[in-house]
């Protein structure tokens, strides 16, 4: 779908591109074909058509943080299926004051892998770096700051697909838990009542010694991450039938 996407030229609103979508152009490569006439004015442009043939250079070349700056929010899903494969589900714990990682939860599709302070949490940005899309749920707004804070950034080359901003189109408000709920996936009856402060309070008890505690916060932590996966199967497939077109596969 990533090659199908138009909203990132410049120009190109979601009315512009259904539009070009209905009269045949459906990828990049469409567009650097048609006529001008059969192009928004901005397109007509040599600034829009380098736009156009970027999009096709970037994706060529794995580029993937190009896609990341230039798409909207709202968009990104639009990235999953051709880097599904290299997908990771990420979600922090912070120690509630002074956003200090505790965890970070990584889910790649197949196996969880939980990165912790004081014990291997260095080792995550080796297995971040790797990722050409990264599924969070409001990671825009505290996750991946927080992460690119203790990494350095510019070594990421992913799309960051935040799901919160996709599901709001879909009509779903509220937090992860409460969008879990309505979408009837269950959580184990150890964490499903409990939230982030719940994981706050769990990590300061695993710093005095619990056990018990910090595998509590764990499973708190996967769970979180391995719920994501069905959210953006299911995000992705309920975004494409809302577009209600046949396209071409790009």
């Amino acid at each position: 779908m990533l090659r199908n996407t138009f909203v990132h030229l410049p120009g190109v609103g979601d009315t512009t591109e259904r539009r070009l979508w209905e009269r045949g152009r459906h990828t990049w490569d469409d567009l650097l074909l048609a006529p001008e006439r059969d192009l928004p004015a901005r397109l007509r442009q040599s600034a829009g058509r380098a736009r156009i043939e970027e999009s096709v250079t970037r994706y060529a070349a794995g580029e993937w943080r190009h896609f990341d700056r230039c798409l909207p929010a709202g968009a990104k899903w639009r990235a999953f299926q051709p880097l599904r494969e290299r997908t990771l589900y990420v979600d922090i714990e912070t120690d509630g004051y002074d956003n200090n990682i505790t965890v970070i939860g990584i889910y790649d599709g197949a196996s969880f892998r939980a990165y912790v302070a004081g014990e291997n949490l260095d080792d995550a940005r080796e297995d971040l770096e790797s990722a050409s899309a990264i599924v969070t749920y409001n990671g825009t707004g505290f996750d991946m700051p927080i992460i690119r804070a203790r990494f350095p950034y510019p070594l990421f080359n992913h799309v960051h697909i935040d799901l919160m901003w996709p599901l709001r189109r879909l009509g779903f408000r509220g937090g992860l838990k409460r969008i879990e709920q309505e979408m009837g996936i269950v959580r184990s009856a150890d964490t499903r009542a409990m939230s982030g402060w719940d994981a706050v309070y769990l990590w300061r008890e695993h710093l005095r010694g619990s056990r018990e505690a910090r595998a509590r916060l764990l499973k708190y932590n996967e769970e979180d991450v391995r719920n994501l996966e069905p959210l953006m199967c299911w995000v992705y497939d309920t975004m494409q039938k809302r577009i209600g077109l046949t396209l071409r596969p790009g």
